[in-house]
C-alpha cells in the first residue's frame, strides 16, 4: 500500500486528477443557496399583506420538504469526487452511506424525476463497489468511464433546479420587493417627507442589492457546475490516457477554470 500511494503521489496526471476532485468536491457541497432558497418565504412576509402569511409559511413547509432533493444530490456529487480524489491519491476510504437507506433518500427527493433518481443509485452504487472491490491505478479509468453519465445526470438535475426553481423564484421576490417600495412611495395619502421617502429609497436599494447578490450567486453556482460537467468529461473521453502526462496538462486547465470560478462563487457570497 505505501508503495502503491508512493506511485500515485509521483504521478503528474494522479495529482491533476486528486486537484480536480478536490475542488470538486468542496464546490459541489456548497449549501448555501439551499438555505436562501427556503427562508425566502420568511423574508417576503414584510413585503406582503398579512392574509398571505398563511400560504408563505405553507409554501416554506414545502420547501424545507424539497431540501432532500438538492442535499442529496450535492451529497452524491460530493461524495463521488472525495472518492476520486482518494483513489488518485491511494487513500481509500469506506464509502460510509447506506445502501440500505439510499432508498429512503430517493423517497424524500421529491424534486427528482425517475432518471434523475436512477442517476443517483447508479452513482452510488458504484462508490459502494469501488470499496469492496478495492480498486487500484489501474482501475480509475473504469470508474471514470461508469460514473460518468450518472455524475453527468446528477449535475444535469442540480442546474435544473437552480435556474428553473430558485433563480425564477428571487426574481419574483425582487418584484415583489420594489412593489412594496413603489407603492409606498407613490401612494397619494403619502405626506411628501423628504426624509422618510430618502430612507425608503436607501432600504428599497439595499433590500434589492441583496436580492440582485442572491441571484448573482447562483448564476456563479451554476457556472461552477458547468466547470465540474465539463472536467469531468474531459477524464471521460481521455480516459485511455490517464497515465500521460499530456492528460494531467489538460486536465490543470480545466481545475483552473473551475478553481475561479469557485473562488468567485465564494467572493460573491461574503459580499
Amino acid at each position: 500500500m505505501v508503495f502503491f500511494a508512493t506511485a500515485v503521489s509521483g504521478c503528474v496526471s494522479f495529482k491533476e486528477i486528486k486537484a480536480f476532485a478536490s475542488v470538486s468536491a468542496n464546490a459541489a457541497s456548497h449549501d448555501a443557496l439551499t438555505r436562501n432558497y427556503i427562508e425566502a418565504p420568511d423574508r417576503r412576509k414584510q413585503y406582503q399583506p398579512e392574509k398571505f402569511h398563511g400560504e408563505l409559511e405553507a409554501q416554506k413547509a414545502r420547501r424545507e420538504a424539497q431540501r432532500a432533493s438538492l442535499d442529496l444530490l450535492q451529497q452524491t456529487v460530493t461524495d463521488y469526487m472525495q472518492a476520486l480524489e482518494g483513489l488518485a491519491t491511494g487513500d481509500i476510504r469506506p464509502y460510509d452511506k447506506s445502501l440500505t437507506n439510499l432508498s429512503s433518500d430517493l423517497n424524500d427527493a421529491t424534486l427528482l424525476d425517475r432518471n434523475e433518481k436512477e442517476a443517483v443509485e447508479a452513482l452510488s452504487t458504484i462508490l459502494a463497489r469501488t470499496v469492496t472491490a478495492t480498486y487500484r491505478l489501474h482501475e480509475l479509468k473504469k470508474i471514470v468511464e461508469e460514473s460518468n453519465q450518472p455524475l453527468l445526470d446528477i449535475i444535469s438535475a442540480t442546474r435544473k433546479i437552480v435556474k428553473k426553481g430558485i433563480a425564477p423564484d428571487l426574481q419574483v421576490e425582487s418584484t415583489l420587493v420594489e412593489r412594496y417600495y413603489d407603492n409606498f412611495m407613490l401612494a397619494p395619502d403619502n405626506p411628501p417627507e423628504p426624509v422618510a421617502m430618502a430612507l425608503a429609497k436607501e432600504v428599497r436599494a439595499e433590500a434589492l442589492g441583496r436580492l440582485e447578490n442572491r441571484l448573482r450567486s447562483i448564476q456563479a453556482y451554476d457556472v461552477v457546475l458547468e466547470k465540474i460537467a465539463r472536467g469531468h468529461q474531459y477524464m471521460y473521453d481521455h480516459r485511455d490516457m490517464i497515465e500521460n502526462e499530456e492528460f494531467g496538462r489538460q486536465l490543470k486547465q480545466y481545475t483552473a477554470e473551475l478553481r475561479a470560478a469557485y473562488e468567485s462563487l465564494l467572493d460573491i457570497s461574503r459580499e
